[in-house]
């Protein structure tokens, strides 16, 4: 896997909002076009320094290149993406106010009662910005050579492996459920506040187990401190061709990447939600970015908000049956 300086990856992160410009802020627009004339916010409920926060900032600093105005990222972290939701519906609907977010989208409205908004008729998709394949992984000095040791010890063993999730619904968090309801385990679930915070305890020992995405997992992948035993994609991943992927394991209902894309506000114009759609697709080509990213594991789509659509509605038929068949609640 080619290196990657995380410091630079990170200083993205280290305020929020921060202004992502292309050149000199306040840049002006070619003429003729009537939008964006001004900073466009883009607000995503991840927290600092993960894998959505870095994945936002950078695709985001090419998407300022690409349409010649400053991008705002900022960070609204709280009640499964309800709070960066609200912040962005308190908007004006004018197309100057986009959310970057992931199953929480689909999945906050399943467990959790009257909410004062509704995902579905409140926000419109844009495209699906990036995909981050998922790791099954233990520390490397873990008893576990393999996922089938893991799954034989935890079916003896049930409630002993210890895993951390940083958000009720999220990919992770339903990727590690469907482990257990189809293969018939039970591992026992220990809440965190940030995703980078299991990585490191699962090195630390006070995990067995950790389901998060490659992004997230990078610094411990580079200083060689887990093992991968199984990922979560629709492929092997090219960096780690001996990991075999959950479908392969017999888990196709559990072999998911995570993903994260972007919405807007119903009522915004389906020609901003063109232009942002087809911004994000340009910056995905980009070397600047596309190679950031992919040096962390994640791989960034762009996809028609067609695609997208599509893609949101096959999700939706995964999470319900797995929240439901799994009991998940908050």
């Amino acid at each position: 896997m080619p290196k990657i300086d995380r410091r630079d990856a990170l200083k993205f992160a280290l305020a929020a909002p921060v202004v992502l410009a292309a050149g000199r802020l306040g840049a002006q627009e070619s003429a003729g076009a009537a939008w964006p004339t001004r900073p466009v916010q883009v607000v995503t409920g991840f927290g600092p320094g993960g894998g959505g926060d870095i994945a936002t900032r950078v695709t985001y600093q090419a998407v300022s290149e690409v349409l010649k105005q400053p991008m705002v990222v900022e960070n609204r972290t709280g009640g499964n993406s309800l709070v960066a939701a609200q912040a962005v519906l308190s908007l004006p609907h004018d197309g100057y106010a986009f959310l970057m977010n992931g199953l929480q989208q689909l999945v906050t409205p399943l467990l959790m009662k009257d909410l004062p908004i509704n995902f579905e008729k409140d926000f419109q998709p844009v495209t699906q910005m990036v995909k981050y394949p998922e790791t099954i992984s233990v520390a490397k000095d873990s008893q576990w050579k393999t996922f089938e040791e893991l799954m034989a010890y935890a079916k003896a063993n049930p409630d002993r492996i210890r895993y951390g999730t940083s958000g009720i619904g999220g990919v992770p968090h339903i990727v590690a459920e469907a482990i257990q309801l189809y293969g018939g385990v039970k591992f026992r679930n220990i809440s965190y506040r940030v995703a980078p915070e299991i990585a490191r305890d699962v090195v630390g020992g006070q995990l067995d187990l950790a389901v998060l995405n490659v992004s997230t997992l990078t610094p411990m992948i580079q200083a060689d401190k887990v093992r991968l035993l199984a990922v979560g994609n629709d492929t092997r991943l090219e960096q780690f061709p001996d990991v075999p992927t959950l479908a392969e394991l017999g888990l196709p209902k559990a072999n998911h990447a995570d993903w994260g894309g972007i919405f807007t506000p119903a009522g915004v114009s389906a020609d901003i939600v063109q232009q942002m759609q087809a911004a994000v697709a340009k910056a995905a080509k980009m070397p600047s970015a596309y190679d950031k990213l992919a040096a962390q594991g994640t791989i960034m789509v762009g996809s028609s908000t067609a695609d997208f659509t599509a893609f949101l509605a096959n999700w939706q038929g995964i999470v319900e049956e797995v929240v439901r068949e799994a009991k998940i609640s908050l």
